[in-house]
């Protein structure tokens, strides 16, 4: 701890205040606060262009317009990622400098801010066939999931899923071993009398998929006696597995509801007892202040 707090010291303002525009704006002060929001903004309006481009027609001047924004967004996510790397050991202050800078480049979040912006750029410097301008664009997509650092929420979900990784694991392994069962079975009994329907396990599997989910399209339907039979277990067995990943999630998140308010009690209690430490001190300042009134009258 001490190390992190010399690490914090030493820190120039400059820096510190970098590390607030991107990991905390609230707690930035001046430009940095404009720079965090202004990021944000951008972000937002990188998703808005997204669902906007499409419907731009290629041949007016506006195409021209959004693809200009579109590099300039890029040169913006390279900046942020630079800027992230040289903050890394601040948002991670029990690594060294060196490894806090690697542990952040390979994060999914590392990766995906990478992502983001090396695709465009690439297409200004490397000649690309259409295909791959468009493998580009859709790469793009990823910076919605960079709105995923002003969601308190999302950081509440991925907590869950931290913590009940092993039983959210398990869950899924019986979810995928009642799918495999019930596509390997139902390919056997119904590929004999239906194979232009059935045609391979991989067709049984998403049978399985949409049975279990309880989607039921409807373009694959056992025809025999063993298939329906089949089908009705695996609607029944669907039932309880399919329940056992949601009780999951939602002990987890009571659980995690309930750290929340342990925690936001324990600062309570902290600025309480702060604030009685800080009191006996203010009430000797003032019978001092009051002392030296009465000299003053004298």
């Amino acid at each position: 701890m001490q190390g992190e707090a010399a690490r914090w010291a030493q820190a120039s303002a400059f820096k510190r205040q970098t590390f607030f525009a991107l990991e905390d704006v609230r707690r930035a002060h001046g430009a940095a606060r404009v720079l965090g929001i202004a990021l944000f903004a951008l972000i937002v309006a990188n998703a808005l262009l997204v669902f906007t481009e499409p419907q731009v027609d290629v041949s007016t001047g506006v195409s021209q317009v959004l693809l200009a924004f579109g590099l300039a967004s890029s040169v913006c996510f390279a900046v942020e990622y630079a800027a992230r790397l040289w903050v890394a050991d601040l948002a991670r202050p029990g690594r060294t400098p060196a490894r806090a800078r690697v542990g952040y480049a390979l994060s999914p979040m590392g990766l995906i801010d990478l992502l983001a912006f090396l695709p465009g750029l690439l297409v200004l410097v490397v000649p690309v066939s259409a295909s791959m301008l468009n493998a580009a664009r859709i790469i793009r997509l990823l910076r919605l999931i960079k709105l995923s650092r002003y969601m308190r929420g999302l950081r509440s979900i991925s907590r869950v899923f931290e913590k009940r990784r092993h039983e959210i694991i398990a869950a899924f392994m019986v979810l995928a071993l009642l799918t495999v069962t019930a596509s390997v079975l139902m390919y056997e009994v119904e590929h004999p009398v239906q194979p232009e329907k059935f045609d391979s396990v991989l067709t049984g599997m998403y049978w399985a998929m949409t049975t279990i989910t309880t989607t039921g399209y409807g373009d694959l339907v056992p025809i025999t006696a063993a298939g329906r039979l089949i089908g009705f277990l695996t609607m029944v067995l669907s039932i309880g597995v399919v329940a056992i990943p949601a009780g999951i999630f939602s002990a987890g998140f009571v659980s995690e509801f309930r750290a929340q308010d342990a925690r936001s009690r324990r600062r309570e209690r902290q600025t309480e007892r702060e604030d009685g430490a800080c009191a006996p001190e203010a009430g000797r300042e003032a019978e001092e202040v009051q002392e030296g009134d009465a000299e003053d009258e004298g």
